[in-house]
């Protein structure tokens, strides 16, 4: 038991730093909006990684048998990134430190809405739990074992995300403007570059 509680932790916190879409996403509403935000893009991302891991342990027999499904996920996932990516050069003035968000039920659904996307859309997330779940079934725990292991992975996702955001929010203050329009930029070309990545696996397909 000892074993599968670190296997899960350590399995967890290495999926935390996947420097995906998710992580710069992360990052940045942390930064510009505040640790709650970034709260809840992580609240997302686990709520996410619950789905691809249900997706992953059951398999894809329940999904309807469509031709190049694969395919259509790529352009779908292509076209969300685009959106991200383009949105983040549109506002070019960011106040550090003053653009904490407000806690009603609105931004709470749009951060959480976020991390969701972001988490579901990029197939590696999907192949890496998969990967996971096919290593599992080696160790031949049994279905309690399982549903423990990844109860306390999702968990220790969600926490070192939660603990990025935290820290991402205090050292917002000692940021330039200049660094953090730098950071939206960045943050824009990664998702369009993600975007391209899943075009050309899909005109390779």
């Amino acid at each position: 038991m000892i074993d599968l509680i670190f296997l899960a932790l350590l399995t967890g916190f290495v999926l935390s730093f996947g420097f995906g879409s998710v992580f710069f996403a992360l990052i940045q509403t942390s930064v510009d909006y505040g640790y709650k935000a970034g709260r809840n893009i992580a609240l997302g991302v686990a709520v996410g990684d619950i789905l691809l891991v249900a997706l992953a342990i059951f398999g894809t027999g329940f999904l309807p048998n469509i031709p190049n499904f694969e395919n259509y996920v790529r352009i779908i996932a292509a076209t969300l990134l685009f959106g991200l990516g383009i949105s983040q050069f549109r506002k070019t003035k960011v106040k550090v430190a003053t653009t904490a968000v407000k806690s009603n039920v609105k931004d709470l659904i749009y951060f959480i809405s976020k991390g969701l996307v972001l988490n579901v859309v990029n197939p590696v997330n999907f192949l890496a739990w998969v990967l996971v779940s096919s290593t599992l079934k080696t160790y031949n725990y049994s279905l309690i074992e399982e549903v423990l292991f990844f109860s306390i992975c999702i968990g220790t996702v969600f926490t070192t995300e939660t603990l990025i955001a935290y820290f991402a929010d205090k050292i917002r203050a000692k940021l330039s403007d200049r660094l953090m329009i730098s950071i939206k930029y960045a943050t824009g070309v990664i998702f369009i570059a993600l975007g391209t990545k899943f075009l050309l696996d899909y005109f390779q397909s």
